[in-house]
């Protein structure tokens, strides 16, 4: 979680590009799973010969078109987001000490309950 704070503090444009990958990548998923449940409805409500009809063979040719297209971005996206993951991993060792002072400040109720810190709070400090 703190990682993902310090990149979007330090670097906001990687952060949101990362969540537009993911969003985009959901859409891809559903753009397929609709493909597929079109074709599916089509190829089960075919009678008799499936190369007569126009409109199936038309809808593959489509389907065929747009799955592909949609590949070649899935792959584009991988090589993205690898990129943005070499890129947040050089704020690691800050998320680390993050990490740890929040830890530290957790510990402090101990002492005394009045130290009492959310993680919300935490980033406020």
């Amino acid at each position: 979680q703190l990682l993902a704070s310090v990149v979007s503090k330090e670097r906001p444009d990687l952060e949101t590009l990362k969540l537009d990958l993911t969003k985009q990548q959901n859409e891809f998923k559903i753009t397929l799973k609709k493909l597929e449940d079109s074709l599916l409805a089509r190829l089960s409500a075919a009678e008799g010969n499936f190369l007569g009809d126009y409109a199936l063979v038309e809808n593959l040719e489509t389907n065929k078109r747009t799955a592909i297209e949609i590949e070649e971005k899935v792959q584009q996206a991988k090589v993205t987001e690898v990129k943005i993951n070499e890129i947040r991993e050089l704020y690691r060792p800050a998320a680390a000490r993050a990490s740890l002072l929040y830890f530290i400040l957790n510990d402090l109720n101990k002492i005394n309950p009045m130290y009492q810190f959310s993680l919300k709070a935490f980033r406020v400090v």
